[in-house]
């Protein structure tokens, strides 16, 4: 059995108030689910892909929730283990406080790469990955790398650096390992740029500003999106996408390609990230342009931001 696409990662309960509502004051909570991978399998799932996802979750209804609502949306969860004696991950979204997170301890923080057994995995067209995976524990951490240095297709990290968890303290130092073993590496520039540390942490924000000169790291540059690219690309990925507030940009094959892109009025802008890694993967998957890509994964991230749902807003099958 071969998929398009194999994610790993944790996939939490959340909780959120309708649009224009608080969590104190709202008499009714959307129950949803989110994740940084398995947001992007839902969104690849949508546009046809073939999809697997790989996890842990409490043998409680929050889990078989989340394995329903996944299970509708054609994403196979048949690697999905149970844990008797762990909770699922619960994440809470309220407007007025941001996003805060209850997984401590959770299943999916507890797993290792015992749950990569008999995933088909070097089969597979390509495996995602992402930074808080490498975050939420020194046994999810292990599984990541398993995951990428088994994969024999195309291998795709999205660093996603995240306060509060067990390894953010040493993010630079727990996710780069997982960028130098991919092939496609989609990131923002800030978080580009603290990756890439001795001077460039603080200098990325480069869409519409002043580009650096001769990238020699001084304070007071501004770095480009295709200095930061240039940099990342030596550390493995032949591919790197940087997402920044204006501007996204591809450097592959020596070219820097970008687009300018339109942030409206979001009523949810978590996880547009994710959804707009959908759109661009779902194209680069196909063998399309990185033009192309770079246009579907515009338009996928801006849809999702007109729902409090991580990925209702997803177009079904959108123009190429």
């Amino acid at each position: 059995m071969s998929y398009d696409l194999v994610a790993l990662g944790e996939t939490m309960l959340a909780l959120a108030p309708a649009h224009g509502t608080s969590m104190r004051t709202a008499a009714s909570l959307l129950v949803d689910h989110a994740g940084a991978e398995s947001n992007t399998v839902v969104g690849l799932a949508r546009l046809g892909l073939r999809t697997a996802w790989v996890s842990s979750l409490g043998d409680d209804a929050a889990g078989d929730r989340i394995l329903d609502a996944l299970s509708k949306e054609t994403v196979d969860t048949r690697w999905v283990r149970r844990d008797p004696q762990r909770p699922t991950g619960l994440m809470l979204k309220d407007p007025g406080a941001g996003v805060r997170y209850y997984r401590t301890g959770s299943a999916a923080s507890a797993m290792g790469i015992e749950v990569l057994d008999g995933v088909p995995i070097a089969d597979a067209g390509a495996v995602l990955v992402t930074g808080i995976t490498a975050l939420i524990g020194p046994g999810p951490h292990a599984a990541g790398l398993a995951l990428l240095s088994s994969a024999r297709g195309l291998r795709i990290v999205d660093p996603n650096l995240r306060g509060g968890l067990w390894g953010s303290d040493r993010r630079r130092e727990l996710v780069r390992p997982f960028i130098e073993r991919c092939d496609l590496l989609l990131a923002g520039d800030v978080e580009l740029g603290e990756i890439l540390g001795a001077g460039w942490a603080g200098r990325a924000g480069w869409a519409g500003r002043a580009e650096t000169a001769g990238g020699s790291g001084a304070t007071g540059d501004v770095a480009t999106g295709e200095e930061l690219a240039r940099l990342a690309s030596a550390l493995g990925p032949r591919e790197v996408v940087v997402r920044g507030n204006e501007s996204i940009g591809v450097l592959a094959g020596g070219s820097w390609t970008s687009i300018d892109i339109r942030r409206d009025a979001a009523v949810d802008a978590i996880g547009a990230g994710d959804a707009f890694n959908a759109g661009y993967i779902a194209v680069r998957i196909r063998g399309g342009t990185i033009d192309a890509a770079l246009r579907s994964g515009a338009r996928c991230g801006a849809a999702v931001t007109t729902s409090v749902s991580d990925t209702a807003g997803f177009p079904k099958n959108p123009a190429p």
